[in-house]
C-alpha cells in the first residue's frame, strides 16, 4: 500500500490517517483486541470499520486533532497511531498520545516509539508553534519512560482515575515545554 507521508523519519514514517488507510488496514481491530488494550482505557466497546470511518469524519477530517499512522519503513506496515489532540492555539498547548500494536514483531523496541513521537513533538513545537505538550500515563513505569525518552516532567497524579483491566489506576499527568524540548540533547 502506498501511504500519504506527512513526516519522514529514519526507520518510520508518519502518514495521514484518511479513508483509504482506514479501509485498507485493520487498525480498528487493534481496539477490539483485549491483549493489545489490556493496559489502556480502550477496548471497552467493540468498534467496527464503519465506526472508525465516522470517527475520522468527525474528528480528523474536521481538523479537531492530528492523527497519524506510524509506518515501519522496512516492512511498509502500520504499527501504531499517534495523536495531537485538544490543540489550543490561543494557549499554545495540546495533548499527545500513542498506541502501538504490540503483536507486531519487533514492535517492543522503544526505538520506534521514540522516533515517531519525537517527529510529532518536533512538529508541534516547530511547525504549530505550541509551547506546551501534555501526556498521560497509567503506570509509574510509563511515566518514567516518557521522562527518560522525551524529558517530560511529572506534573500531577490523579488518584484512582482510570478503570483498566478490572482495577482502578492512578493517572500520571506529564508535561514538557518548548524551551525544555530544545534544551534537551537528542
Amino acid at each position: 500500500m502506498k501511504y500519504d507521508i506527512f513526516l519522514k523519519g529514519k526507520t518510520v514514517n508518519l502518514v495521514n490517517v484518511n479513508k483509504k488507510l482506514i479501509l485498507k488496514t485493520n487498525f480498528h481491530t487493534w481496539l477490539n483486541d483485549q491483549t493489545i488494550t489490556k493496559n489502556t482505557s480502550q477496548g471497552y466497546f467493540p468498534i467496527s470499520r464503519k465506526e472508525e470511518l465516522k470517527y475520522y469524519e468527525q474528528n480528523i477530517k474536521s481538523k479537531k486533532r492530528i492523527q497519524l499512522g506510524v509506518i515501519l519503513k522496512k516492512a511498509n506496515k502500520l504499527i501504531g497511531m499517534l495523536s495531537l489532540y485538544n490543540i489550543n492555539h490561543f494557549d499554545g498547548c495540546c495533548s499527545i498520545s500513542a498506541f502501538f500494536n504490540m503483536k507486531v514483531k519487533k514492535i517492543n523496541s522503544l526505538n520506534y516509539f521514540r522516533e515517531s513521537q519525537t517527529l510529532l513533538m518536533d512538529h508541534a513545537f516547530k511547525k504549530l508553534n505550541l509551547r506546551r505538550i501534555e501526556a498521560a500515563a497509567n503506570t509509574e513505569n510509563l511515566c518514567k519512560i516518557n521522562q527518560k525518552l522525551f524529558g517530560f516532567t511529572h506534573e500531577a497524579t490523579l488518584k484512582e482515575r482510570d478503570y483498566i483491566n478490572g482495577k482502578y489506576h492512578d493517572r500520571y499527568i506529564l508535561t514538557i515545554f518548548k524551551k525544555d524540548w530544545f534544551n534537551e540533547t537528542r
